[in-house]
C-alpha cells in the first residue's frame, strides 16, 4: 500500500511538473507576406541588412496576443543536392528568420532554418513551394523574447517576375505554425 501511494504520487508530480512545463510554452500561428528585393516597397523598410525577404508579418501568440511586426529571410547557401534531384530540389543551411516586433514592445527573436526545401533556385524560376522548420536562436533574442526558445515551421508559395531585370521581384505568403517559450 505504502508502496503504491508514493508510486501515485511520483507519477502526479511527474505529471504536474510537466503540465507547469508546457505552461511556460505558447502556441504560435501567423502568416507573412515577403517581398523579394524590393526596396522601393514600404513594407521593406526596418528589414535585416543582407536579407533578400522582407515584409510584413501577424503572428498570435498563444491564443490571445496579436503581435504585428516584420520579417527579414536569408534562404541561407546552397547545399549540396543528389544529382537527380538538382534539376527539382533545393536545400539550403545557415538559412535564417528575424522576427521584429519591437514596435510593439516584444523585441526580436531569430528562427534558423537549416533544412529549407524548395524548388531549384526558387528567387529566380517563377514560382514554387518553400518550406523550412528549424529552432528559436536564443542568444539572438531581444527584449521579451531574450529567453526565447521553440521551434517553427514556415512554408508557402512565392512568385517571382522580372527575372531578366537586375533585381527581380518576387512574393512569399508564408504560414507559420510552432511555438515559443520563455517569453518575458
Amino acid at each position: 500500500m505504502r508502496k503504491s501511494l508514493l508510486l501515485v504520487l511520483a507519477f502526479g508530480l511527474v505529471f504536474a511538473s510537466s503540465v507547469i512545463a508546457q505552461n511556460n510554452c505558447l502556441a504560435v500561428r501567423g502568416v507573412a507576406q515577403e517581398h523579394l528585393l524590393d526596396f522601393g516597397n514600404p513594407d521593406w523598410d526596418g528589414g535585416e541588412v543582407g536579407a533578400p525577404w522582407v515584409g510584413p508579418v501577424q503572428l498570435i501568440l498563444g491564443d490571445q496576443t496579436v503581435l504585428v511586426g516584420k520579417v527579414s529571410e536569408n534562404d541561407g547557401d546552397k547545399k549540396p543536392t543528389l544529382p537527380q534531384k538538382q534539376a527539382t530540389v533545393h536545400q539550403s543551411e545557415g538559412g535564417y528568420f528575424v522576427f521584429d516586433f519591437t514596435k510593439d514592445g516584444y523585441g526580436t527573436f531569430v528562427v534558423k532554418t537549416d533544412n529549407s526545401v524548395y524548388p531549384f533556385l526558387p528567387k529566380f524560376t517563377g514560382t514554387g513551394t518553400f518550406h523550412g522548420q528549424g529552432p528559436v536562436v536564443t542568444a539572438k533574442g531581444t527584449q521579451r523574447f531574450a529567453n526565447a526558445t521553440g521551434n517553427f515551421t514556415i512554408k508557402g508559395d512565392f512568385l517571382a517576375w522580372d527575372l531578366a531585370a537586375p533585381l527581380p521581384s518576387g512574393r512569399f505568403n508564408a504560414t507559420i505554425t510552432g511555438f515559443l517559450c520563455n517569453v518575458d
